[in-house]
């Protein structure tokens, strides 16, 4: 009897230690990816090493799946977005898992026009949404504040939330966030044809922006106000 106990220890352990490495060398393989798609922008290097023996080892077929959406949405590749979002919805996830891959979704639909199909996920963002338990729904509360300025913006042509998307970017202390919502502010305004504040939103945009991509198309709106353009910049 002792010695069954002795033995049903050592294997406890080893099989403890066992995971350990596991957990370890997996950790490991996600961040050499995340550094490689988000620090790097190599979207291509992180999709080769997504189909390695390392990651076939450490991540099932469900979860590279969700990853390579990331990937994608990186290069732009509208046709395998397409096929990923449709095996992701195929898939049965979390709740916490789904709210997360239909946001990715509807700002992808947003991106390309397709308001169709983009009113069709937020609804299903919504229905999602109200699964989730009560903890789990003050968590992810602020999924659908930020899904709810692109689609209004964008899909509904609605300028509601420019007053409280100017208030939003004050308190951002990050330059680059703070700008993308000023640009919201100014889309949300030039929406409700008030063009002093479009142009005074913008303003505060290009301020924001000066070490990104978007500053020099900014500037040009801002010196040529022609605002009509903002509203390609789906942000």
């Amino acid at each position: 009897m002792d010695n069954r106990i002795v033995l049903f220890g050592i294997l406890t352990l080893i099989g403890i230690i066992l995971y350990v490495i596991w957990v370890f060398f997996a950790q490991r393989q996600v961040m050499y990816m995340s550094l490689l798609l988000y620090r790097q922008g190599d979207a291509d290097k992180y999709l080769e090493e997504l189909e390695s023996p390392s990651s076939h080892f450490f991540f099932n077929k469900k979860l590279r799946t969700l990853m390579a959406i990331d990937a994608n949405l990186v290069k732009g590749d509208a046709k395998q977005l397409n096929l990923l979002f449709e095996k992701a919805n195929a898939y049965k996830l979390k709740s916490t898992d789904r709210i997360l891959v239909q946001q990715k979704e509807l700002l992808f639909r947003i991106t390309r026009d397709e308001n169709e199909q983009a009113q069709a996920v937020y609804a299903n963002i919504h229905s999602t949404y109200e699964n989730l338990t009560e903890k789990q729904k003050t968590k992810y509360k602020e999924i659908l504040t930020e899904i709810e300025y692109p689609y209004a913006i964008h899909v509904k042509k609605d300028g509601k939330y420019a007053s409280e998307l100017m208030e939003k970017a004050k308190v951002i202390s990050e330059a680059v966030p703070a700008g993308i919502c000023y640009i919201r502010a100014a889309q949300s305004y030039y929406l409700r044809k008030d063009f002093d504040r479009t142009q005074h939103a913008l303003e505060k945009a290009v301020n924001k922006l000066k070490e990104t991509s978007y500053y020099a198309p900014m500037q040009d709106i801002l010196k040529s106000r022609e605002y009509k353009q903002l509203l390609s910049y789906r942000v």
